[in-house]
């Protein structure tokens, strides 16, 4: 029910991470304004998931508030690196309170959900990109790290897709890489948004849809999202996080153009 997206922009000299998603939940209908990502406290990282939302919506509300709580934790004073663990007992934690199961059933159905977890790491001084992902061999939910797609010549891109057909994503992204010419420089622009919202486009993916959701978090250890028109700039209208904004809300963030990519102050 989900294409999302994390990867780092290379910005001329500096870099940036940029997480992105759409917008579409599908239960027998498909309904398309609904948030994915979730700027944690800190403002140093966000959440995003894929999967079942009945899993996934709570762990990750879950995992905000019990950040929020603790004064090392929303402060930044624990840095991400070290955040995971605790991340990992709670999700375990809360799945021990799963209980009154469906008459006939002697086993809970396997969790759904993934997630990405990303930020910037001020131990390391760089960004960092993790899948949580459920292995059902071990029954435990664990992280693995956002590969390096290592090409010759230096043209190292680090990014990582979850969700609904993500071999049809990096299939696209190597196409456009190639075809772009930067198969041998490193870095990313903001290709994967490309190859994003060419698939929310495309109805032959009904299970990816509605608006981008765009989050950006910067190496001042900001988070800054985006409004997106959507599904043009010509439409006028105006998206936030994936809920089209009512006529007379405004906010103070860019608006990005999803054909050209340029950014439209409000």
């Amino acid at each position: 029910m989900t294409l999302s997206v994390a990867w780092i922009r290379k910005v001329k000299n500096t870099e940036e991470l940029v997480i992105a998603t759409d917008s579409r939940l599908r239960w027998g209908r498909a309904w398309d304004c609904c948030p994915k990502i979730i700027p944690l406290v800190r403002q140093d990282s966000v959440l995003c998931f894929a999967g079942n939302t009945q899993y996934a919506y709570p762990m990750m509300v879950q995992i905000n508030n019990s950040i929020s709580m603790h004064t090392k934790s929303s402060s930044r004073a624990i840095d991400i690196t070290d955040l995971k663990g605790h991340i990992l007992k709670v999700i375990e934690g809360m799945r021990e309170h799963i209980h009154d199961l469906p008459k006939g059933s002697d086993a809970f159905e396997v969790p759904d959900a993934m997630f990405l977890f990303a930020g910037y790491s001020w131990k390391t001084n760089s960004f960092k990109i993790w899948t949580l992902y459920y292995d059902q061999d071990k029954d435990e939910f664990h992280f693995r790290k956002a590969s390096n797609h290592i090409k010759r010549a230096d043209g190292t891109k680090y990014y990582a897709f979850i969700g609904n057909n993500t071999d049809v994503a990096r299939r696209k992204m190597t196409k456009l890489i190639h075809s772009k010419g930067i198969a041998n420089i490193p870095g990313l622009d903001m290709e994967p948004l490309e190859v994003l919202i060419e698939m929310i486009r495309d109805e032959k993916y009904p299970h990816i849809g509605g608006a981008p959701q765009i989050v950006k978090v910067y190496k001042h250890m900001n988070v800054l999202p985006y409004s997106v028109y959507w599904p043009n700039k010509e439409s006028g209208t105006k998206t936030f996080l994936g809920r089209p904004m009512l006529d007379y809300e405004v906010n103070e963030y860019f608006t990005l153009d999803p054909d050209s990519l340029e950014l439209n102050k409000n």
